[in-house]
């Protein structure tokens, strides 16, 4: 921590020791509109994600052509039945869409 505040200032250390302290990390990244392709071959999802991070629950969000992919990561000893998260967050986002589509957006 003393190496980051001498290199980088004290507001490094402090967003350091914020992410160091944080359980759960979401983040919401929007991508490309349209499909892309990598030397002719059309990309069908993008899918980010990181390793090695302090958190017990990390979820990427990331809109690509009018698709959405959801990456989760959890640390299995906090959080033991990932397959139960991920079927819970399924039906709480269908939940949304049909209570979205109910108010006609």
């Amino acid at each position: 921590m003393s190496f980051i505040v001498s290199v980088f200032g004290a507001r490094a250390a402090l967003f350091n020791r914020l992410l160091l302290s944080t359980t759960a990390f979401i983040s919401n990244v929007n991508g490309p509109t349209e499909e892309i392709s990598l030397h002719g071959h059309p990309i069908a999802y993008i899918a980010p994600s990181v390793y090695g991070h302090a958190q017990a629950l990390l979820i990427h969000f990331q809109s690509y052509a009018d698709k959405m992919v959801i990456s989760i990561a959890v640390d299995p000893t906090i959080i033991p039945d990932s397959h139960k998260l991920c079927d819970a967050m399924e039906e709480s986002l269908k939940s949304m869409k049909i209570a979205l589509l109910g108010k006609g957006y």
